[in-house]
């Protein structure tokens, strides 16, 4: 799925077009943005042959935005907030501040410099930052010393092994990836004008929400919007929340988590989850009836990764039955790990009842009959507070929603 991002595309010519839109002439915008009127003019065509719409209607009295003028318009707002918050917190990370008038935050600056920055922030050095990017080395590194002459300040200290950014530089990077993010959706609103929901969605989901809610959510949405196109994104909770903050995936299903990692996210329940105790078929305790949480405990578990909400809950289950909690050698989240050391060993895993329901109908894997209860948990979908979510997005999410009352 192609971003729609040009590497030599320039902010410029979307700052051009709020310019017009804010002043309601393009003579006016000139003078504004100390550019001449066919430089903005020219600004806007290259805009409306990008999108493949008109963006302005023009007459004796000025000009207006069409509507898909107007979601392009409401997505430069965005980007220009971002920067104009990008600027607040250098002044803050940075001694003396950095330059106010620079080029960056009044738009003028090319997206293959956002995404050198990026690249150099991701991989560590502009060596291993040009392979990604598809270009040369001293063209990474002739971005970043742009960039730091704009501002006036350092965004990376060199070292003999590479390149760690500066407290700068991870603001900038962090900022960078909102930009990117705003400019992907600015396609998928104006293609989604016509009335049908077209474009990407990336959603972020831990293990419950890949087995029980995204694949009939996905299929869903392939009869319904078939122009709408799902990109799935794994990883654990702390990372795929930077990814959510970032603006690298658009929402997270997940369990509920710590009110402390909810900071500028939006939570909404949408299922509660059971969990049980599974084993294989042919493990001793597979036949058993009422099993007490004291005979559970003497076969080793497959344990949730230290600190996620799984594990905790595990814990709390058998402290309040056993007053002790399970022990393993193997801490993994893999649903395939999981279910090979189930199939091949005399294991017990603390899982989603939905999890394993493919397992269900030749009983290879077993949810065990307990004397005791274990405790259960909120799926939620998280969605950073404030964002403008594309139609598709929209669309997608109202899907998984429908899916999860079922």
């Amino acid at each position: 799925m192609p971003d729609h991002i040009d590497r030599n595309f320039s902010l410029g010519h979307l700052g051009a077009l709020a310019s017009v839109l804010e002043h309601g002439r393009i003579s006016a915008a000139s003078d504004a943005l100390r550019r001449s009127p066919s430089a903005v003019s020219r600004s806007i065509g290259i805009l409306e042959e990008k999108y493949g719409r008109a963006l302005l209607v023009r007459s004796a009295s000025g000009v207006a935005p069409t509507p898909e003028g107007e979601l392009v318009a409401e997505r430069c707002r965005i980007i220009q907030a971002e920067l104009d918050g990008l600027l607040v917190r250098l002044n803050q990370a940075v001694k003396g501040g950095v330059r106010a008038n620079a080029a960056l935050f009044q738009m003028q600056v090319d997206v293959s410099r956002l995404r050198a920055l990026i690249a150099v922030h991701d991989f560590g050095s502009a060596q291993r930052a040009c392979l990604p990017l598809d270009i040369t080395q001293p063209a990474v590194s002739a971005s970043i010393h742009h960039l730091e002459t704009d501002l006036g300040t350092k965004l990376f200290s060199r070292t003999a092994t590479g390149m760690i950014a500066t407290p700068a530089g991870v603001s900038c990077a962090f900022s960078f990836k909102r930009v990117l993010s705003e400019l992907r959706k600015i396609h998928d609103d104006v293609d989604s004008c016509d009335g049908l929901s077209q474009g990407l969605v990336c959603i972020g989901g831990l293990a419950y929400s890949r087995k029980a809610l995204l694949p009939e959510a996905i299929n869903r949405t392939r009869s319904s919007h078939p122009g709408i196109v799902v990109r799935t994104i794994e990883g654990t909770i702390g990372a795929l929340l930077t990814a959510l903050h970032a603006g690298e995936i658009d929402a997270l299903i997940c369990a509920q988590p710590s009110p402390a990692l909810l900071e500028g996210v939006a939570m909404e329940r949408i299922v509660w989850n059971r969990m049980g105790l599974f084993t294989s078929r042919h493990h001793p305790l597979a036949e058993r009836t009422r099993l007490t949480a004291e005979e559970v405990l003497n076969y080793p578990f497959i344990l949730s990764p230290a600190g996620t909400v799984t594990r905790r809950l595990l814990d709390e289950g058998f402290v309040d039955a056993a007053a002790r909690v399970p022990t393993g050698t193997v801490e993994t989240a893999s649903y395939s790990i999981i279910r090979y050391l189930l199939l091949n060993s005399e294991m017990v895993a603390f899982r989603s009842i939905r999890e394993f329901d493919l397992e269900m109908p030749s009983e290879r894997i077993v949810c065990l009959d307990l004397a005791f209860e274990l405790p259960g948990r909120w799926i939620c979908l998280l969605q950073r507070e404030g964002v403008r979510q594309t139609a598709a997005v929209e669309d997608f999410l109202d899907t998984l929603r429908t899916v999860a009352a079922d």
